[in-house]
């Protein structure tokens, strides 16, 4: 059997090598959205001779052939998109066996299987050469593989299928991005008044693989063993991942080199049945702007007595971890932080550049996973607010305040809210730290600071959201509706949730103009999307009193 090849191109940045991405010349950016687009604008939906697909179902998978239904088995997470199926071979250990591998026909990269005779032997018995490697329309093929370990070579997950936190790991890269897609589409179309609105394709993630700046992962013993990793859903079990392609390698020799000391120093594993052990949770932080690593240790009780040793082995072997942090939660449940942090060596938070802005991270407030992607997402925000210099903007959820400073780049005034009061402590020093003297932050309940400040500002132009993934309260919806602010971007993580808030905007006399979504987390089917709603022109206004909150110079006046 013979392949031929479409190019000869590396794979996209971040890729590791054998995963089966598609090789093209193009960034992966314009590669996608072109072909997204010429999809979508096409009136018959076809391209070429090829048969349109139905949209709700996605790029389908091709099935193995020459083998009962019954005898394939399915990936143990769900999918989305009805009618499609992951398959992977199943069969004795060793058995060679015909192994589906599905691309999109629009892909200019294929592998294609040739079926011929052996070739001619050249002079010394040498075999020629076979077929070169061409360019030409990609097609879906059926390659012979060894059944052992083949998962492994199709995923670069050693964890895969048995963790589940990244249930896209098995489709190529513009699959996940087209089904993420397919997910916001069919998340809005069940509203009345959004099923008109137009879904865009993602922006894709630079990096598929190491693009996670924090991990969180559970402690756990299973007899002799020790697990790090997550837990599987609806059970108290954890699958262990302590060499995730997702994470940044740093942070996996982090974790690895951890589950030697908790062996070796006989660290106690937390056990939630019996209440009894001391390491909980673990949470690492990583700065790709300074390659530098910053550990919280989640442990039931102050007293540690391994963490003199634990400290200075990870010191000695980790040079970049500039920050150990202990975390106190003696509480029974699931819930990971305890209300204590108490610093065992160095700092407790870290730098992280996004975009212009260089940004303070401490261990305990919350900032986006993926930084690249979160710029890109600041970056549309800011040009979605349209600013000139005269308006006066509020970031509702503002946490450690990006938000804020790229809208105070171009704002008059600024005002973040958020429910932290460390992080928004952050956020002041962070303002400060990147000349932004037009921005202040208030801690508080969300609703009851957003009344308090509506009253205060003599206008409000622009309110940016960006909820938990259970969206916005009744009480904070009610207060933001009425404000009555003319524009509104909602940042949200959770289509669903999304979608019921957008809905409920509708009845207070706001239209969703658009929507754009982001892949924050690749292999995941998580999606991050920023709409911009606008209220109709009749019935905008201002509020609150003549007073204006008057920009301080100085972050003890914030």
């Amino acid at each position: 059997m013979a392949l031929e090849r479409g190019s000869s191109a590396p794979f996209p940045e971040g890729t590791p090598q054998g995963v089966p991405f598609p090789i093209v010349d193009a960034p992966l950016e314009a590669r996608y959205c072109a072909r997204v687009s010429l999809q979508h604008n096409s009136p018959s939906g076809k391209r070429g001779n090829q048969k349109p697909h139905s949209p709700s179902s996605g790029p389908a998978l091709l099935k193995s052939h020459g083998k009962p239904e019954a005898q394939r088995s399915q990936l143990p997470f769900p999918l989305l998109g009805g009618e499609e199926k992951g398959l992977r071979p199943d069969g004795p250990e060793g058995r060679r066996e015909k192994l589906p591998v599905a691309l999109h026909k629009d892909q200019p990269f294929s592998y294609r299987e040739k079926r011929q005779a052996q070739p001619p032997l050249q002079r010394g018995g040498r075999p020629a050469a076979g077929p070169a490697f061409q360019r030409g329309e990609a097609r879906a093929t059926t390659l012979a593989v060894d059944h052992t370990r083949a998962e492994a070579r199709r995923h670069p997950c050693p964890h895969y299928p048995e963790c589940y936190g990244c249930p896209f790991a098995g489709f190529s890269y513009y699959q996940q991005l087209d089904k993420k897609r397919e997910r916001l589409a069919n998340a809005l179309s069940a509203s009345p008044t959004l099923k008109t609105l137009d879904v865009p394709p993602l922006i894709p993630s630079p990096r598929q693989f190491g693009y996670r700046a924090r991990v969180k992962l559970a402690v756990r013993r299973s007899g002799s063993k020790v697990l790090i990793g997550l837990y599987v859903p609806e059970t108290h079990q954890v699958v262990d991942i302590s060499a995730c392609p997702v994470h940044p390698e740093p942070i996996n020799r982090i974790v690895q080199c951890l589950k030697q000391l908790i062996e070796r120093l006989d660290i106690a594993p937390y056990d939630e049945v019996h209440g009894t052990g001391q390491l909980r949770y673990i949470d690492v932080r990583y700065s790709f702007w300074q390659h530098q690593a910053l550990l919280t240790l989640v442990t039931r009780h102050m007293h540690f007595p391994q963490a003199r040793v634990l400290i200075r082995e990870l010191e000695r072997r980790f040079p970049f971890l500039t920050g150990i942090v202990q975390n106190i939660h003696d509480k029974p449940g699931n819930v990971i932080w305890g209300e204590r942090f108490h610093p065992l060596r160095g700092r407790d938070s870290l730098l992280e550049k996004i975009g212009h802005l260089r940004l303070r991270i401490p261990t305990s407030a919350f900032a986006q996973a993926n930084p690249p992607v979160a710029r890109k997402l600041y970056e549309m925000v800011l040009e979605w607010a349209a600013l000139n210099g005269q308006e006066i903007a509020l970031d509702l959820y503002c946490g450690i305040g990006p938000v804020a400073l790229y809208l105070a780049s171009k704002a008059k005034l600024v005002v973040g809210i958020g429910e932290n009061v460390g992080a928004i402590n952050v956020a002041k020093e962070n303002a400060l730290r990147n000349g932004y003297h037009n921005s202040r932050f208030f801690a508080g309940d969300a609703a009851e600071k957003l009344r308090d400040t509506a009253a205060t500002l003599s206008r409000i132009d622009l309110i940016v959201v960006n909820p938990p993934r259970k969206g916005l309260s009744p009480e904070t919806f009610a207060a933001l509706a009425a404000v009555k602010v003319p524009r509104l971007i909602y940042v949200s993580c959770d289509p669903l949730t999304l979608a019921r808030d957008l809905e409920r905007f509708s009845q207070e006399n706001y239209v969703t103009l658009q929507v754009q979504p982001f892949d924050m987390f690749p292999q995941t089917d998580q999606v991050e999307t920023v709409a911009l709603l606008e209220r109709r022109r009749e019935d905008a206004g201002t509020v609150g009193s003549p007073e204006t909150l008057r920009p301080t110079d100085s972050p003890e006046a914030r």
